[in-house]
Parts: C-alpha cells; structure tokens; sequence
C-alpha cells in the first residue's frame, strides 16, 4: 500500500467561497473549465470530474470544514480498490487553510502521478480562480 499525499495550500479567499469551489458544480465548471462535472452533494451522492474521468461517492459533508469522498479513475481495473479524497478547511486571517489528503492508492505509480496532478489539474487552477474574481 502506498502513503498518503498530503497537501497544504491558504487561498486569499473566505471559507464559504472556497467550499463552493469544492462543492457547487456551477464553481467547479468554471474553475476546471469542464462543462460535464456532476455533483450531488449529499452522503451517498455521485459525483463526475473531468469529463466523467474521475467519479466516485461523498461519504462524509460538514459544510464548509469537511468533504471526503471516494475517488476512482475511469481506466482503473475493477479489481482496485476507490482511494479517498479528504479535505479540511480552516479560517485564517488571510483566508482559507486547506488540508487535502489524498489515501488508499492501489499502488506507487498512481500516487506519483496524483501526487504531480493534484497542484497541476486542480490547487492551482483553483485558487488562481478564486484570488482572480
């Protein structure tokens, strides 16, 4: 079993805007520039990114300091298992504190790769919407 990944990032932005850049379908179009995402955000609701790449279920929702959800890739075989996705978001005095942890991957080579994509595909792109509107 590989390690978890773990990342830290503050955005200059409230919780509650950064919440719904996590959540809210509509933000998260925006951001990912991915018209096809699904979210529905309750424990036990689906959720799509990245045109349907990447899926899985929310199992735990305490608006706006906790998400964790499941996490699969499209071309992952059945046999692997879903990893986990979990973020934890704090106030601050210059905006949000975000702890994202990243667990339960089927083997090294997706967590490298996950490990480079998170920053490229979704922390960068996100705060730099959140910062810039």
């Amino acid at each position: 079993m590989s390690s978890d990944i773990h990342k830290h990032l503050t955005i200059a932005a409230p919780i509650d805007r950064v919440w719904a850049a996590l959540s809210d379908p509509h933000i998260i179009q925006q951001w990912m520039g991915d018209d096809q995402v699904q979210v529905d955000l309750k424990v036990g609701g689906r959720y799509t990114f990245f045109g349907g790449q990447t899926s899985g279920r929310f199992s735990h929702i305490a608006a706006p300091i906790l998400l964790e959800y499941t996490w699969r890739q499209q071309n992952w075989p059945a046999a692997w298992e879903d990893s986990v996705v979990r973020w934890e978001l704090h106030t601050e005095p210059d905006g949000t504190r975000l702890h994202l942890i990243h667990s339960r991957f089927p083997n090294k080579d997706e967590r490298s790769s996950h490990d480079e994509g998170w920053e490229m595909y979704w922390l960068d792109p996100m705060r730099d919407w959140l910062e810039h509107r």
